[in-house]
């Protein structure tokens, strides 16, 4: 694998820190994304509609707990995203929660895309 696709990879997943947390098991850890996709395409629509209503509140227990989810399983940029939903909405700034929901989006898109990559992915 050539550098920028490594690098681009990393972004995505800190694989050596999920791997060492669920000891080394790469069949689970590719349930636990499976689990992890399922529940984020169930909670967007709920964010969705939680930010067009402006229920900061729901925005912000959504976006916490997507990242959380998204730091055990190392899925450092969605964390990152989730981290920045969550304080924009705790600063009631819905232009951020708009903002940051469109940037989500695209990085759960990335994560999709980016699954066959890894040798360990199976789908």
């Amino acid at each position: 694998m050539n550098s920028i696709k490594e690098s681009l990879l990393q972004e995505i997943i800190d694989l050596p820190s999920v791997l060492e947390r669920i000891g080394g098991d790469e069949s689970f850890l590719q349930e636990l994304i499976k689990i992890y996709i399922e529940e984020f395409q169930s909670k967007l629509p709920k964010l969705a509609e939680a930010i067009t209503t402006n229920d900061l509140d729901a925005v912000q227990e959504i976006a916490h707990s997507l990242k959380g989810s998204s730091a055990n399983l190392s899925l450092l940029e969605l964390q990152k995203i989730a981290y920045f939903l969550e304080m924009a909405s705790r600063q009631g700034d819905l232009k951020g929660c708009q903002e940051n929901m469109t940037k989500l989006k695209l990085a759960f898109e990335k994560l999709i895309n980016h699954l066959p990559n890894f040798s360990w992915w199976k789908d």
